[in-house]
């Protein structure tokens, strides 16, 4: 069996996120990879050099945020590992999916509608089946607490 894969980004939601992946690789005794994916794009047009500036910046951002991460799911005694990567968001985590043969992925549903989030509610059931059809991988999505 393969791992388990967490897309996340931090912050409330991405905690229960992440605690339920924590529970799940630990109850399964799997890998858990959190993976963190930033688009730099999805600020507008950026100059070359400032996009470069933006995607080293996500990335050292994103691993700041999977090293607690990471942290958290030790104590729990899970075997983990943290992938940061840039590019369209969907489009990665799939990829990312098929690269590191992984049995699960656990995402968030959104709290709220936002512009910045790839997971706008709705659409986030919608990846979920993409991603079952496209690559045979098991989705969780977490709903948010209301």
């Amino acid at each position: 069996m393969g791992p388990v894969v967490c897309a996340t980004r931090g912050g409330e939601a991405g905690r229960r996120t992440q605690e339920q992946a924590v529970e799940l690789a630990r109850e399964q005794g799997r890998e858990l990879i959190f993976l963190a994916v930033f688009d730099p794009c999805s600020l507008g047009h950026l100059s070359d050099r400032l996009s470069v500036a933006v995607e080293r910046e996500q990335r050292w951002l994103g691993r700041a945020l999977l090293s607690i991460a990471r942290a958290r799911a030790r104590r729990r005694g899970v075997t983990v590992r943290a992938v940061v990567r840039c590019g369209p968001v969907l489009e990665a985590i799939e990829a990312y999916l098929r690269e590191a043969d992984a049995s699960v992925l656990i995402i968030g549903e959104p709290k709220v509608d936002s512009a910045l989030s790839a997971f706008q509610p709705g659409r986030v059931h919608n990846f979920a089946e993409r991603v079952r059809q496209d690559t045979g991988v098991e989705v969780v999505v977490v709903s948010p607490e209301l």
